[in-house]
């Protein structure tokens, strides 16, 4: 049964990893790491299955493995970059490289759930592959099954460190009753000899996989009920490291928003994140960021209590806003820019950046309300016109700050453009307008805006989206002397019943200069435009079309163009047609789509193989009736050929007739390797060896017991062995050749005794 029994083995070490990447759910915001995860699980564990079938030494098994493991990821994430769209070539790797970097920044800094990036995607495949690899090769290669447990429990033990809490508990009961059934597998396969196919034999043989079941479902579904009843489950951790709080209310510590800026675009689109009532439009902002250490765009924020009113800039238009969660998973509250007022839930509040977060959860809870006034007057043309150059000491210490090897051919650039400007306003706006009259908005780019990337950015591909244009624009306009930074938010929403409701697609990021004693937007993203800022920006108020992310936008709406201030000032910002002129499609891979170059060869293969599960047992089915066709009547022949069907079927468990035995001899070596002790199988060897020797043909009624008796033989044996052998068996090539290669010996043996 050793051979038989590998496949169980196989089987439930297959499902402990797929279980273990499946609850790598709890890491993202989605599924769309899923499909490429699961092939590689796959392919991992098919490279090692194979290469261990074949008997192939470990290190050439493990080679094998890792070019299959750098040809799949290519074409999931790099297929356009692919020597005749198969091997890696120089930018396969550059782009790779640039991926990992990127992730590995994000790692320290973004929490779960996070969207599936192209350097998560990466790495976390090629970790599933290999550990599906490591997992066959200590299961089944040095039979410890342990060891083979350990990489499925290392990824568990991984995604329970770093994600949400959703499932944690359901997810680790179903590892259980997985591991149990691989060690019951295991057990069987490699303890003892069980070649034996009897009833009592199979009976004896599973005795191990049902005990293990039977007490694996209950103590897990026991773990998943109880557990969570004890006293002390819900209590805080004894190492809070998962915790935002930090030691005191005053010194949260947040991550960058920015970070998800590419994933929420692409993964969240349709989701609706929450609904504001207001009396006009604006961007629902939720973070400045001020740092930049040349590969992300971060905060240092000090929050205070927000109760009641906070310490921001005062006008006399102020806007109220009525705010309503639905599935905004952050703890930052959106606000239009600059908050005065906060009513709700508690939160901190920083007002060097206008930042609004909850004070003790983790995420915003749906259904919460809160309830902001805000100071929104707009900046008179006039007043930034005549604004000079000098920067307070302590604006230019924090947001003139880039890093000593920043890019000088950046740099250069940006004072190019504005070499011909007059004034920190003329500046940022001609800094705008070269965005907006040179580069396009698109998602199916590589992500990122670090030094390299932004280089790549503005002098080759000029294509990117709202992260990358503003992070670029803030880093040039530092370079030039221009204080500024990056907000993160949301654009206004589709107004339904007069209530905004904003949803994944309108999230956004924009630069933020600061002129005349303010922080001033500027909006270099095509496609986009802050709602009233169109008198000093030129920029008429727009965002993405729900439903329509193709849409052009009306005639006269969007970038108006090269205009002198005197034209800006004479401007409304009342202007009407949200539009949206962005190329919306592609993934977070950065390069190609893999359902062109993985999918689809994956689906044919599936195909390939289900058809190969129909045709070859019909071919066999076909080529058995053939045969007694042929022999429907010569009597000889009949009861050969019942005999022959009993051989191959015997033949197929490895037990092939010696040139030297009779067919009685055949029999009784049959019966005593699979002790079926029934004299159905002498009784058709007599007749058998009957046909072959005797000098008149066999009468029709032993034609009819032979015939019985070798349909009752075959369906003995069928039911003594499991579901999954009787398909490995009747699936596997060499099914179709082993009737005729059975007959062959048969004949052999025939003629060796005349």
């Amino acid at each position: 049964m050793k051979g038989r029994s590998l496949w169980q083995v196989e089987v439930s070490l297959w499902l402990l990893t797929l279980l273990s990447v499946l609850t790598a759910r709890r890491l993202f915001d989605s599924w769309e790491f899923a499909p490429l995860w699961l092939i590689m699980a796959l392919g991992g564990h098919a490279s090692a299955a194979v290469t261990r079938r074949q008997r192939w030494p470990l290190a050439a098994a493990a080679t094998a493995s890792a070019v299959m493991l750098i040809i799949v990821e290519g074409l999931a994430l790099y297929s356009d970059t692919l020597w005749l769209r198969l091997l890696p070539t120089a930018e396969t790797l550059r782009q790779a490289a640039a991926d990992v970097t990127a992730a590995w920044d994000a790692f320290g800094i973004v929490e779960a759930p996070t969207p599936a990036t192209a350097g998560f995607l990466l790495v976390g495949g090629a970790v599933i592959w290999l550990a599906a690899f490591a997992a066959d090769a200590l299961a089944l290669r040095t039979r410890s099954v342990g060891q083979g447990l350990l990489p499925a429990f290392c990824v568990l033990a991984f995604v329970g460190a770093l994600g949400t809490d959703a499932w944690r508990i359901r997810s680790a009961a179903a590892m259980v009753v997985c591991a149990a059934a691989f060690v019951a597998a295991h057990g069987i396969h490699h303890t003892g000899d069980r070649t034996p196919v009897g009833a009592s034999d199979r009976r004896r043989a599973t005795v191990p996989m049902r005990t293990a079941l039977r007490l694996g479902i209950p103590a897990a579904l026991v773990a998943a009920l109880l557990v969570p009843l004890l006293p002390g489950s819900d209590a805080p951790a004894i190492v809070s490291w998962k915790d935002l709080d930090g030691s005191a209310p005053a010194s949260r510590v947040t991550i960058s928003p920015l970070v998800n800026a590419q994933g929420r675009l692409v993964g969240t689109s349709g989701a609706e994140l929450f609904r504001v009532e207001a009396d006009a439009p604006a961007y629902w902002r939720v973070s400045g960021l001020s740092r930049f250490d040349g590969t992300f765009w971060g905060s240092e924020q000090l929050y205070g209590d927000a109760s009641r009113h906070l310490d921001g800039r005062t006008s006399d238009e102020l806007l109220t806003q009525q705010v309503t969660i639905a599935a905004l998973d952050s703890i930052w509250l959106p606000a239009a820019y600059e908050p005065v007022a906060y009513d709700g839930p508690e939160a901190l509040y920083d007002p060097e950046t206008g930042t609004l977060v909850t004070e003790h959860s983790s995420e915003l809870e749906s259904g919460m309300t809160y309830t902001v006034s805000s100071s929104v007057d707009v900046p008179s043309v006039a007043g930034l016109v005549a604004a000079s150059g000098d920067v307070p000491a302590d604006i230019a210490q924090k947001y003139l700050d880039l890093p000593d090897n920043f890019n000088r051919r950046v740099a250069g650039l940006a004072a190019d453009i504005t070499a011909d400007a007059s004034g920190p306003y003329a500046k940022a706006l001609a800094l705008q307008n070269f965005f907006l009259e040179n580069f396009v908005y698109a998602l199916r780019v590589p992500s990122g805006h670090d030094a390299e990337r932004m280089e790549q950015f503005l002098f080759s591909e000029r294509r990117g989206y709202c992260e990358q244009f503003a992070g670029t624009y803030a880093a040039m306009a530092r370079a030039i002397g221009l204080p500024s930074r990056v907000a993160v938010g949301f654009t206004p929403g589709e107004l339904i019943d007069g209530v905004y409701v904003v949803r994944g697609e309108h999230y956004h990021a924009w630069p933020e200069v600061w002129i005349a004693g303010r922080w001033v937007y500027f909006e270099p993203t095509p496609g986009r435009g802050a709602p009233g800022a169109v008198v000093y920006t030129g920029v008429a108020p727009q965002q993405v079309v729900p439903g329509d992310p193709e849409a052009a936008g009306e005639a006269g709406s969007g970038f108006i163009g090269e205009l002198g201030l005197e034209d800006l000032e004479g401007l409304s910002g009342d202007l009407e047609g949200f539009v949206d002129v962005l190329d919306f499609e592609g993934s977070q891979a950065p390069t190609g789509s893999w359902s062109e170059w993985l999918v689809v060869p994956f689906y044919a293969v599936l195909a390939v193989g289900i058809g190969w599960l129909i045709i070859v047992p019909s071919a066999v089915r076909v080529r058995r009736a053939l045969h007694h066709r042929r022999a429907r009547h010569d009597a000889r022949a009949a009861i050969g050929a019942a005999w022959d069907d009993v051989a191959e079927t015997l033949f197929n468990l490895g037990i092939d007739r010696r040139t030297v035995e009779t067919h009685a001899e055949f029999a009784d070596r049959v019966d005593r390797r699979l002790r079926i002790d029934s004299g159905e199988l002498r009784s058709l060897a007599a007749a058998a060896q009957e046909a072959a020797y005797a000098a008149e043909p066999p009468p029709p009624q032993t034609v009819t017991e032979a015939r019985l008796d070798a349909q009752h033989l075959e369906a003995r044996i069928r039911s003594a062995r499991s579901r999954w052998d009787r398909i490995g068996t009747a699936c596997r090539p060499s099914a179709l050749t082993a009737g005729p290669r059975s007959r062959r010996r048969n004949r052999a043996a025939v003629n060796g005794r005349v």
